[in-house]
């Protein structure tokens, strides 16, 4: 009966915030006690407040109690259940990191050394209050330089108190954790306990046009979301929830049948290093930046404009281009997931080194989507990533619903080439599979150069001789030029220096000549625009294009 009502009492203060602690602190990592104590914690024998009663403190002894760490890059993690001492009202957590590279830890302002010198660092400090964050730092010397990592400690009591339970300490002093089955969950940003409830199946995300991820969601608010081309799974944890103990069952192979890797995030999902320029907008137009602490772009290099603003203010942060990415600043950012594209693939040690600090790598895929609003359809994969499914939505039925209306037009039939001159003297054109002479038809009109290319490549440009390209363009009724590659270009005079050749051609001697913006690639939510800005321009609509316009 002691013992429940022990129990009953740490459940209630905890919850309803009714400890008062003081604590002293000793460099040498002595344990250093917290006073607890109750404005008003009578408890009746079943565990529930009884009003006018005696205060009441918690019974002395040894126990186990749930602990979830917050915060951090997500490879550290810390061992749940942890030890909690209570002496004269006072409680000590005993404390085990997963690495043995933490030399001290702070709470409330005190400093705690490890109590051990080999294995994983291990801490004793006081614990403030049950079933309450407790702000704490970490300083990790796995760097070259140390850093200290702000984290989050909760403590749960536990509901009705089954995770408070007391300790048989005779037997525990001499048992490892593992084989009393402890466990450890490294979860990428926000770690979380494993919890003992598998995940149950409720239903998948319909879509219109993308085929190369999924979303699919369980009961309690789990999402997993799996890009298909890698196989790789994110695993999306309510806040203050567990991850499911069949977690480890959800990694599922590549298209190539190669193993896929599972990534665990809790929400809210924040402090990614977004390195895929092309996503950026879909933050931006999900009000999202918040999510975001660093790039992989420049502020001057930016053509999004809450980009350039967030870069200006300091709260997102530059940490590197792809292939040099500043993993020192990631990981003192508490980095909790890199967003590449496929061009990641091209540099695997920075993968490997990335993986080596525990930040999880997830490469998106929505350049490789066949219709372009495919492409803008994962706009609803990083919706859910972000809990921002029904904007997305709203976001995605705008670009749908400016499709509609250019495919409600007859075809034009009218020939467009789309190019640029590189700086050797070939003429760089989109392969026919590519999404561009996608656009160009579903607008209404013809890419000049069919089947041009190999369906079979990634690869969505093919690189002429001017000679080639004069055969197949000369007659093209439009000539488009993609000025966001070359930027050089600003006149119709502009380019006829690059290339004199092009006097000759149909479109020039029309003055239906047209460029891209500069802004093109990364306004990524624009598919259906940009469309009807194609259609505008075969059809002679006088209306005002956004993406394109006229060359003088």
């Amino acid at each position: 009966m002691q013992k429940k009502r022990m129990i009953g009492c740490l459940i209630v203060v905890g919850l309803l915030g009714l400890y008062g602690c003081s604590g002293s602190a000793s460099i040498s990592g002595q344990q250093t006690e917290t006073e607890i104590t109750a404005e008003d914690g009578s408890l009746a024998e079943d565990g529930s407040a009884a009003a006018g009663e005696a205060a009441l403190g918690p019974e002395d002894g040894t126990y186990q109690m749930e602990v979830e760490l917050l915060g951090g890059s997500g490879r550290a993690s810390v061992t749940s259940p942890a030890k909690v001492e209570i002496k004269d009202g006072k409680a000590v957590a005993t404390l085990e990191w997963s690495s043995p590279n933490y030399d001290y830890m702070v709470v409330d302002g005190e400093k705690y050394l490890p109590v051990n010198t080999e294995g994983n660092s291990v801490f004793q400090i006081p614990v403030e209050a049950f079933d309450q964050d407790i702000a704490v730092i970490a300083d990790t010397v796995a760097m070259s330089t140390p850093h200290e990592i702000e984290y989050t400690l909760n403590f749960h009591a536990g509901e009705n108190g089954q995770n408070a339970a007391k300790a048989d300490t005779s037997e525990q002093e001499d048992v490892d954790g593992a084989e009393k089955g402890q466990q450890t969950a490294a979860v990428g940003g926000n770690p979380a306990k494993t919890a003992a409830a598998p995940l149950t199946y409720d239903h998948s995300m319909e879509l219109s046009y993308a085929e190369n991820f999924a979303v699919d969601y369980y009961e309690g608010g789990y999402k997993l979301l799996t890009t298909r081309l890698n196989g790789d799974r994110i695993l999306i944890v309510p806040k203050h929830q567990q991850v499911p103990e069949d977690a480890e069952a959800l990694v599922s192979p590549s298209a190539e049948g190669k193993p896929g890797k599972l990534i665990v995030l809790q929400e809210p999902v924040k402090n990614l290093y977004l390195v895929a320029s092309s996503v950026m907008d879909m933050f931006a137009q999900l009000d999202s930046m918040d999510a975001i602490s660093m790039c992989g772009l420049k502020e001057e290099d930016w053509y999004i404009p809450a980009a350039k603003q967030a870069m200006k203010d300091g709260t997102l942060l530059y940490a590197g281009k792809y292939s040099q990415p500043d993993y020192e600043l990631l990981l003192s950012q508490n980095c909790s997931m890199a967003i590449e594209n496929s061009m990641i693939y091209h540099t695997p040690e920075v993968m490997e080194k990335l993986d080596e600090f525990g930040i999880p790598t997830l490469v998106e895929y929505s350049s490789y989507e066949e219709h372009p609003l495919g492409r803008v359809e994962w706009v609803r994969f990083f919706g859910a990533l972000l809990d921002q499914e029904e904007k997305a939505d709203q976001l995605f039925e705008k670009q749908k619903e400016a499709l509609k209306r250019v495919e409600a037009e007859e075809s034009t039939g009218k020939t467009v080439a789309f190019f640029y001159i590189t700086s050797n003297g070939l003429v760089q054109v989109r392969q026919s599979t590519d999404y561009i002479p996608k656009m160009i038809e579903l607008a209404g009109g013809k890419y000049v150069f069919e089947n041009l290319g190999d369906p079979d490549s990634r690869r969505s440009t093919v690189n002429l001789q001017l000679e080639d390209f004069y055969d197949g363009a000369q007659d093209a009724d439009f000539l488009v030029y993609n000025t966001t590659i070359d930027r050089q270009v600003q006149t119709l005079e502009d380019l006829l220096k690059k290339c004199s050749l092009l006097k000759d051609f149909k479109a020039v001697k029309n003055h239906q000549v047209w460029c891209t913006t500069e802004d093109m690639y990364q306004q990524s939510m624009s598919a259906g625009n940009l469309i009807e800005d194609f259609h505008r321009m075969l059809t002679g609509d006088d209306k005002e294009t956004r993406y394109l316009y006229r060359l003088q």
